[in-house]
């Protein structure tokens, strides 16, 4: 809903409203040609969560992915060349807790395609940051790209 200025704009969008409002809908906008993965509960799958402790909106794996950037998400990352920079929301280098229904188990991978450091995991992990991995921050914290999945 678009409204008339009557002066009161500036108080109520702040300095840079003009940027807040465009920043939000480029937020709103789907990543172009990304799938979205459902979201949860279920008791089928993993559950996948963007901030440590199951906080964020979370989404539902129930077969393995060799490239998180193929699915939207939460997470922003800019996508640029010398011409253009798009940002781009997906699931790469975005999990940082991790919920697994019962009898099931994933492998997380740093890399896609199933490669580099991995974690095996067979139950849930809350905070990603306090697994061993070989991320430049923060156990494997942001750093998965591909998740193969078991079923029972």
């Amino acid at each position: 809903m678009l409204v008339a200025d009557d002066g009161n704009a500036e108080k109520f969008l702040g300095r840079h409203g003009a940027t807040r409002v465009l920043l939000l809908v480029a937020m709103l906008l789907p990543s172009c040609g990304a799938k979205s993965l459902p979201t949860v509960p279920s008791d089928q799958g993993v559950a996948i969560y963007p901030d440590a402790n199951y906080v964020g909106k979370p989404a539902r794996l129930t077969d393995s992915i060799a490239n998180l950037s193929d699915f939207k998400g939460e997470c922003a990352h800019e996508d640029s060349n010398q011409y253009t920079s798009t940002v781009i929301y997906d699931w790469e280098d975005c999990i940082s807790s991790i919920r697994i229904a019962p009898g099931w188990r994933a492998t997380l991978y740093r890399n896609r395609d199933y490669r580099g450091d991995s974690l095996e995991v067979t139950g849930d992990v809350p905070n990603l940051q306090l697994v061993r991995g070989g991320c430049d921050h923060d156990g494997l914290n942001d750093c998965i790209s591909s998740i193969k999945l078991f079923a029972p």
